[in-house]
C-alpha cells in the first residue's frame, strides 16, 4: 500500500546520527517499488531543516548538499514524488481543520493527513498527534 512519509521519518533516514535511524531505516528497507510518496511540503519541509543552522548545527548542509542528499531517496524505486492535489484535499483538509485550536503545525500536518485520506493511502510518521485525525491507514513508527 502507498504511504504518504512525514519529514520526521525522512531526516533520519538522511542523518546517519539521528536517534531515529534504526527505525526509519527498518521501515524503509520493507518498503516495496513506488511505495513510499513524497509531495512537496514534505521535501520542502526537509530541505529547510537540513539547511537550518539551528537545527542541524555544525553539520548544516548548503542547499545543494540537502538536494542531493534528498534526491538519494526520492531518486530511488521506492519513492513517487507527487506535486500535484487529488480530488477533494481542499474539502478532506478543511473538514481536518475545523473545530481545532491552532498550534504551529496543525496546517502542514492536517494538509498530509488530508492528503493520505484523498488518495485512501497511508500516513507514515514519528509523530503520535496525527492520531487526532482519525486516519485508517496511520503508521506510526517507534514506542
Amino acid at each position: 500500500m502507498p504511504s504518504i512519509v512525514d519529514v520526521n521519518v525522512i531526516l533520519p533516514l538522511i542523518l546517519v546520527q539521528h536517534p531515529h535511524r534504526v527505525m526509519a531505516s527498518a521501515w524503509w528497507n520493507g518498503c516495496a517499488d513506488e511505495s513510499v510518496i513524497f509531495t512537496l511540503p514534505v521535501r520542502m519541509g526537509t530541505l529547510r531543516l537540513l539547511t537550518n543552522r539551528a537545527v542541524m548545527g555544525s553539520g548544516v548542509l548548503s542547499p545543494e548538499s540537502a538536494w542531493d542528499s534528498l534526491a538519494t531517496l526520492t531518486d530511488d524505486a521506492r519513492s513517487v514524488v507527487r506535486d500535484d492535489s487529488p480530488t477533494g484535499l481542499n474539502v478532506v483538509w478543511l473538514r481536518l481543520v475545523r473545530d481545532r485550536e491552532p498550534t504551529p503545525n496543525l496546517w502542514t500536518d492536517a494538509w498530509l493527513a488530508a492528503y493520505a485520506e484523498a488518495l485512501d493511502c497511508g500516513m507514515v510518521t514519528f509523530d503520535k498527534g496525527y492520531r487526532s485525525f482519525g486516519l485508517a491507514k496511520l503508521q506510526l513508527l517507534g514506542p
